[in-house]
């Protein structure tokens, strides 16, 4: 009895409690609806620069983007103390600007659009600094750089897109800056650098490279060689570096001269002449204090040899064009036809100049209907070349044709073993004074051949002389000139 009353004492007591609590419960809040993102709005801002330079790009993009998007400037650019007015669409009121500059300086500025839509660049209260670049070299200045002593890198290429020619000036901005003191690096054509450290800019705006008390050296330089020169440099500190080329544009042509004009204190300079043909050849320590006329005869740089190949045409049509150049070389060079065609039956010897033996050939057809090509013909090899269908992939490129083994009937081949040209032939009769150069304005190329017989009125017994460029001659006293031999000349 004690039990069940104390077990109905306690319901009772915890009943009205329970409905106290369950009174006292808030209801439960309602879920938050989804908030929608903003559509993106197009608005129109106005970029202001007072940087002191070009502006050249600009960007726009929400804070934290991962990229900025498309150039606002497109392909117009805003100079110093102008502004440009550019449309720009985003969801949010506040952007990252970015601004790259003439000189490829950044500078990055965040801004509500919303409540400013002028955008400014660099602070017209701070100093614009400026400098004058004066080249007192012979060369042409292609970089300035310029940045504060101690600065991680040497800074933007202040010239841009422009170059400092020889005994000229230019005038760089390096924008607004508080920076005075600044090291100023020159980069000239031939990669060599000239640093002035230290300079203060603000006291002396004014940087000169190079000597203008350097005297300058002057020498007429003629091409006496038989083939035009196509570069020439010079230089004091060769091979390591041999500056720009002295014809800039223009080519030297054979009987030519130039004045090559140069500045700089020492006397004893290397020059070097590059041949229409890639032969190089070299002057070295020339006194250009005391030597006002210099010669390239062609002497140090010998030609290559000349790869001579007949060409049978077998094919069912004439040919037009013909093409012949070394497998490494870019281009086909020249039509070694010229104004001939090659007809149907007939045949032509054709030549080139070529270091290596191996050589690309290719034909055209009349009208240039059709072409055909074959890459790695060994001409040191083969002599005669059948043009017949399927010639491109034959195994023998001379099938059909017979071999020249030798000099023609009644001649001798004469070939030039020497490592200078044949300049003259003398062929006289036994015990005759000597009469006319019978190579004319030609020469024997190192390493060239020559059919040669006995000029009209002289027998085949004659004196045959061959005066080298370097003024060697060899003598063959009472010759026979009509042997069908070879004669090594050396």
């Amino acid at each position: 009895m004690r039990l069940s009353y104390l077990a109905m004492a306690a319901g009772l007591a915890l009943a009205p409690l329970a409905a106290i609590a369950q009174q006292a419960a808030p209801p439960r809040a309602a879920q938050p609806a989804p908030q929608q993102q903003p559509a993106p709005r197009e608005r129109e801002v106005t970029i202001v620069n007072q940087s002191g330079q070009t502006l050249r790009e600009v960007y726009a993009a929400p804070p934290g983007a991962e990229s900025f998007g498309p150039d606002l400037l497109g392909a117009d650019t805003v100079p110093d103390r102008g502004n440009f007015r550019a449309r720009v669409t985003s969801a949010t009121c506040t952007l990252e600007f970015r601004a790259i500059f003439q000189d490829g300086t950044e500078e990055r500025r965040r801004q509500n659009i919303c409540e400013a839509r002028r955008v400014q660049f660099g602070d017209p209260s701070i100093p614009l600094r400026e400098a004058t670049i004066r080249n007192e070299t012979d060369m042409i200045l292609l970089q300035v750089f310029a940045a504060p002593p101690g600065a991680a890198g040497r800074g933007p290429d202040r010239l841009g897109e422009n170059v400092v020619p020889a005994g000229r000036e230019f005038r760089v901005r390096m924008g607004r800056t508080r920076d005075c003191i600044f090291d100023v690096t020159a980069v000239f054509e031939d990669g060599e650098e000239e640093v002035r450290e230290a300079l203060n800019l603000c006291r002396e705006p004014r940087v000169t490279f190079g000597d203008p008390n350097a005297p300058r050296r002057e020498a007429r330089v003629t091409n006496a060689a038989d083939r035009t020169i196509r570069e020439l440099y010079a230089s004091t500190r060769a091979p390591g570096a041999w500056g720009p080329d002295r014809l800039g544009n223009d080519m030297l042509e054979q009987g030519a001269s130039v004045t090559l004009r140069l500045r700089g204190a020492a006397c004893l300079w290397d020059i070097r002449a590059v041949y229409e043909d890639d032969a190089e050849e070299v002057k070295r320590g020339v006194d250009l204090c005391a030597v006002r006329e210099l010669a390239f005869d062609g002497s140090g740089a010998p030609r290559p040899p000349e790869r001579r190949v007949t060409l049978v045409n077998r094919h069912g049509a004439t040919i037009q064009e013909v093409y012949l150049s070394g497998s490494a070389e870019e281009d086909w060079g020249p039509d070694r036809l010229g104004e001939e065609v090659l007809p149907r039956g007939r045949r032509i010897e054709i030549g080139a100049r070529l270091r290596e033996c191996e050589a690309d050939l290719r034909i055209v057809f009349e009208e240039r209907r059709a072409a055909e090509e074959r890459a790695a013909i060994n001409l040191c090899e083969v002599s005669v070349i059948v043009l017949r269908p399927g010639w491109t992939l034959a195994d023998r490129l001379d099938e059909g044709e017979a071999q020249e083994t030798g000099p023609r009937p009644g001649s001798v081949r004469l070939r030039n073993a020497a490592e200078v040209p044949v300049a003259e032939l003398y062929a006289d009769p036994p015990g005759a004074p000597r009469g006319a150069d019978r190579l004319g304005r030609t020469v024997l190329g190192v390493g060239e051949t020559l059919d040669f017989a006995p000029p009209e009125g002289t027998e085949c017994r004659a004196d045959l002389t061959a005066v080298f460029r370097d003024g060697r001659e060899l003598r063959l006293p009472a010759a026979d000139l009509c042997a069908g031999v070879e004669v090594v000349l050396r």
